[in-house]
């Protein structure tokens, strides 16, 4: 299991756009791919269960994936939270 963690900005939270391009990129990867925010957790390849997840608020957001090319569905998921939030 591999797991990656970011801080979003206090007024970023998984709404539609961000939770789809998310969930396109994890669906692309073998691996169970999880996102965990406090004790809420969602799957990474569905983006209603991402859009449940509570406002981060400024908290931290961990990406956990486990399975045959988990380290580098963490590395892109992580990545496309990051561009998701930069372009939204």
């Amino acid at each position: 299991m591999v797991t990656r963690s970011i801080t979003l900005d206090s007024n970023d939270f998984f709404h539609a756009r961000p939770a789809a391009k998310i969930a396109d990129t994890a669906k692309t990867y073998e691996s169970v791919i999880m996102v965990m925010l406090g004790t809420e957790i969602a799957d990474a390849k569905n983006p209603l269960s991402l859009m449940r997840l509570s406002h981060p608020k400024g908290s931290a957001v961990d990406i956990l994936a486990d399975g045959p090319d988990e380290t580098s569905a963490a590395d892109q998921v992580l990545k496309t939270i990051q561009s998701a939030f930069v372009s939204a």
